[in-house]
């Protein structure tokens, strides 16, 4: 990952200035810009953003500084636990744009996003020891998935949202969802047969299978619990109209370099 990193960083020199009180990261290049954006960032979510030493790496780094850089502004990454934790800083003004968001209408309530810029899948992952003949099914999908799963425990990311028929799922049995802050406590949990199962973006579920000690004991399943679009959020106010169609054109005019970079992640982690 270090040399796609290096690879896509180009020439720019970057310094950052650590704030105590925030535990923040204010990076900046040597362009001019017309303001600084706080961006929410975590320092432990491989391999979309991860801190090493005073840097932070990772895809979503990668993506919206190419943006930011693109449409003319600085940036100050503001290190959150969680999504619900993000969203309340959002609405609190403590927090300007929140990379990978899916768009729901209540979030629509107090943010405004911008166009889409990639694709997410969130796959189902168990215990290597699990063969029931449902998980191989990759066109399983809607209530019929549900009806799989039964009465069995997932643990999912704290704060995210999974579609309508898993919130139909977790209306109808509470307590089958269990929530976490990471990824590798989710796998954690399916390792030590505390749930069944786990929702993990399926580009994160690569990594800590192959990275971290989770090869023995968790794999990917065929089944998609929910593909989507997802955004920036952004905060109402913190761009004016003119900014705001600046940073979506940084995106369309970026989108093959965007899409180069999701393949790069997706081939190193053996992904198709």
């Amino acid at each position: 990952m270090n040399k796609i990193v290096a690879k896509k960083q180009g020439n720019h020199v970057f310094y950052c200035v650590f704030l105590m009180m925030i535990s923040a990261v204010f990076c900046t290049s040597v362009f001019a810009c017309d303001r600084a954006l706080k961006v929410s960032v975590s320092s432990d979510w491989p391999p979309y953003s991860s801190k090493h030493g005073n840097n932070y790496f990772g895809l979503e780094i990668q993506l919206i500084e190419l943006v930011l850089k693109d449409a003319g502004f600085c940036w100050q990454y503001v290190v959150l636990p969680s999504s619900s934790r993000t969203f309340k800083q959002l609405q609190e003004g403590k927090v300007d744009i929140v990379p990978a968001a899916s768009f729901t209408q209540q979030r629509r309530k107090y943010a405004e996003f911008s166009l889409p810029y990639r694709q997410e899948v969130m796959l189902l992952f168990t215990h290597t020891k699990n063969t029931l003949p449902f998980l191989e099914d990759s066109q399983l999908r809607g209530s019929l998935l549900y009806a799989n799963l039964r009465s069995n425990i997932v643990a999912v990311s704290r704060g995210s949202v999974y579609g309508q028929y898993f919130a139909n799922y977790r209306n109808n049995c509470p307590d089958c969802v269990i929530e976490t802050n990471l990824a590798r406590e989710r796998f954690n949990l399916v390792k030590r047969g505390r749930v069944e199962y786990a929702v993990e973006d399926n580009l994160t579920g690569a990594y800590l299978i192959q990275h971290e000690n989770f090869a023995q004991h968790i794999k990917p399943t065929s089944v998609s619990v929910y593909e989507n679009p997802v955004h920036y959020m952004v905060r109402p106010g913190s761009l004016t109209e003119k900014q705001l169609q600046k940073f979506n054109l940084a995106i369309i005019k970026n989108s093959d370099t965007i899409k180069q970079i999701i393949a790069d992640y997706h081939q190193l982690y053996h992904l198709k």
